[in-house]
């Protein structure tokens, strides 16, 4: 029993510890435990307390995650969704999240922004492989193909005009 209150005391402390470095989602702070060879009840009993007490939910987790890879990172739905699924967060959520977060800034404004910085960088380039250049950039920061087109499509006018 005292062997077990041990265990049980170190696995929280574990948890603490990896939780004071950023937020993490249930699934994460789950392998992070099962990395350091804690048994599954200690793990399953930890989870649980830190959900009592806040310091887990997914579901704050992913908006809060979601908002700040838009915001320092400029990326799209699909880096996003990508990014959510890998730390455990279940399509439905992340698929709320998404709907919520891009409804306050439309992903078509996201990639424009993004779009503005990166032609700073591009404009000795003739402008096919500025084209080429920037939709690669776009499609790696994860904005879908038309939303892609349209910023390509704007960016063009824009160049062409006086």
């Amino acid at each position: 029993m005292e062997q077990d209150d041990k265990e049980l005391k170190r696995a929280k402390n574990s948890a603490y510890r990896f939780l004071t470095i950023r937020p993490r989602s249930r699934y994460e702070v789950e392998h992070k435990l099962q990395d350091r060879d804690f048994p599954s009840d200690i793990i399953t009993s930890v989870i649980d307390h830190l959900i009592r007490l806040g310091y887990l939910d997914d579901r704050r987790f992913a908006a809060q995650w979601a908002a700040s890879r838009v915001r320092t990172r400029g990326f799209g739905r699909r880096r996003i969704e990508q990014e959510l699924y890998t730390k455990g967060i279940s399509r439905e959520l992340i698929t709320d999240t998404l709907r919520e977060l891009f409804c306050d800034e439309p992903e078509l404004d996201v990639a424009r922004k993004e779009a503005e910085k990166k032609l700073r960088s591009l404009g000795r380039f003739d402008p096919e492989v500025r084209k080429r250049r920037l939709a690669g950039h776009l499609e790696r920061k994860g904005f879908p193909a038309e939303i892609i087109g349209k910023v390509l499509r704007e960016t063009g006018r824009d160049r062409r005009e006086p």
